[in-house]
């Protein structure tokens, strides 16, 4: 486990739902927070809420597609707070439309934020990351929904944070042994209006009687888990440098039928004829197995 007091964490989508939890359990743990959004007026909203936390938290208008403004962003941190140890690539928005009707402009919103934007802060964090020579971390918000498919319109969603899911994991193994850590936060429902705010930020606009990814009459705000909640447990991955940061356990039996589901599509065990193939693909998995062996050692 790592020590996290006065270490210093960058969190986008901060002005509110998970983002805002992760501030409230760093602060919490008495680390310093970089709280980004693009929402300038709900940041400080949001700022009103946190406590007695004066001089350890920074307020900062980002949007993560923007890749001038992270790496600026990223230099402003080291100004305020000298190092940063943590980059939570947290801010994310959902489609308002089913995958197969939407168009360019929808794909590109979701993809830049979801995708690119995390691309964009590790292209823009990680050399400070490593620049000061102690632990550091990345945390990548994906989903469940980049575990399981989604029912539209949840579909654009869900391939932007399986491709999350994707990126961290490849990450993590590239990292290993760097000093750098990375872990994929997959929550399901929680108490956001990240719905409602992807509907407003959207650039297309969004059908009100439209269909929802979780039936009728579910509201997140009322069945989701409480934020805070969210960064507590996504604090403990950090500090154990868990590849995987859980936190619904009534997705377990769900996510066994979508893995057994997978094994089953395979073909019988190959025979003498893939001797070439399975050679490489040795290869392949003896280069991640050492990856893994490392990070074992690490945490």
């Amino acid at each position: 486990m790592k020590e996290v007091q006065g270490k210093v964490a960058f969190i986008t989508g901060a002005a509110s739902g998970i983002g805002l939890g992760l501030a409230q359990a760093f602060l919490e743990a008495g680390m310093k927070v970089v709280l980004a959004d693009v929402r300038r007026a709900a940041l400080e909203a949001a700022a009103a809420g946190l406590g007695p936390a004066a001089g350890r938290y920074h307020l900062m208008e980002v949007d993560v597609t923007d890749r001038a403004r992270m790496a600026r962003a990223a230099d402003e941190v080291v100004e305020v707070f000298g190092k940063v140890h943590v980059l939570c690539n947290n801010a994310g928005v959902s489609g308002v439309s089913p995958m197969h009707e939407a168009g360019y402009e929808e794909w590109d919103w979701v993809l830049g934020v979801n995708l690119f934007g995390l691309i964009n802060g590790v292209k823009s964090f990680l050399p400070k990351l490593r620049a000061h020579g102690e632990w550091a971390h990345i945390l990548n918000t994906s989903s469940m929904a980049g575990l399981i498919p989604m029912p539209a319109p949840g579909g654009i969603y869900a391939t932007s944070k399986f491709a999350a899911r994707g990126f961290s994991e490849s990450l993590r193994i590239a990292l290993a042994g760097s000093g750098v850590g990375v872990s994929v936060l997959c929550p399901g429902l929680v108490k956001t209006g990240m719905m409602q705010t992807g509907a407003e930020l959207s650039p297309v606009p969004a059908d009100a009687d439209g269909p929802s990814p979780f039936g009728a009459g579910v509201n997140m705000l009322d069945a989701g888990v409480e934020p805070i909640v969210i960064g507590r447990r996504a604090l403990q991955g950090i500090s154990a440098n868990e590849a995987y940061i859980l936190t619904h356990g009534e997705f377990r039996d769900e996510l066994a039928e979508v893995f057994e589901e997978i094994l089953d599509a395979f073909p019988p065990a190959p025979g003498p004829e893939a001797a070439a193939r399975l050679a490489m693909e040795n290869g392949r998995r003896q280069a991640v197995a050492a990856a893994k062996a490392s990070l074992k050692q690490a945490s």
